[in-house]
């Protein structure tokens, strides 16, 4: 099931308190409707009742899609800088949920899912656009290493993102984003067989692969967070 409790958000604009319902898990098998928002931006998003201001509220949930293969700990993007130990507790987590410490039925399920932990709202819909386009989020991850070690003039900042926003059957949709505020900075548009030459090209990608595959966090954010394997800052440094 899907569970909200009830907090007290701040307006940073007017100080005003505003009741809301704060996520605290999501199951989207039952309620596609909350998978829909996430997509289309407006999940966790709300206006100030005195003055009007948008307000998003912070990311700290669980999201569950049994159907198509994802459990996903979200965290807000603040916490990217710690994402080591995030990622212990986001492995603790699912080892109680669905892993090694769970009930045997819920390990049977366990079995059909890839845990993963995201930071940030883009970060979440980001996971959620490649399963919807049958995207293997690593080789994901590895054409975003590949971007940026070959696009000049890419926005690289601290809190500066590349997040895949959407596609086709030829093109992938990407833009920059700021993490902590989602403004966007910049976009990208790449072949979609930009993405299949990765992914048919086992031997060369391997050792990064195999990297990012022993993580739960796969993102590049690790390696541009300075805490990243040595392979993948050679790559992301060109």
């Amino acid at each position: 099931m899907s569970v909200f409790n009830q907090a007290t958000a701040i307006c940073g604009k007017c100080g005003a308190e505003n009741v809301v319902k704060l996520a605290a898990s999501v199951n989207a098998d039952r309620r596609a409707d909350l998978r829909a928002a996430i997509l289309d931006g407006s999940f966790q998003a709300t206006k100030c009742e005195k003055c009007g201001t948008a307000l998003r509220l912070p990311a700290h949930l669980t999201y569950l899609d049994i159907g198509r293969g994802q459990w996903i700990l979200v965290e807000t993007s603040e916490l990217l800088p710690h994402w080591q130990e995030a990622e212990q507790e986001a492995q603790t987590a699912y080892d109680l949920a669905f892993g090694p410490d769970a009930p045997e039925e819920a390990r049977e399920i366990g079995e059909g899912l890839k845990p993963r932990l995201v930071f940030g709202w883009f970060a979440l819909r980001e996971k959620l656009i490649a399963a919807e386009f049958s995207l293997d989020d690593i080789t994901l991850e590895l054409l975003k290493m590949s971007i940026i070690a070959n696009v000049g003039g890419a926005p690289m900042a601290d809190q500066s993102e590349l997040r895949l926003t959407g596609g086709d059957a030829e093109q992938l949709h990407f833009a920059w984003i700021v993490g902590n505020t989602e403004q966007v900075l910049a976009t990208l548009d790449v072949a979609r067989e930009e993405y299949d030459a990765i992914e048919d090209d086992a031997e060369d990608w391997a050792a990064l692969r195999a990297d990012l595959t022993a993580h739960l966090f796969v993102d590049i954010q690790r390696s541009l967070s300075g805490k990243g394997t040595p392979r993948e800052a050679a790559v992301l440094e060109g």
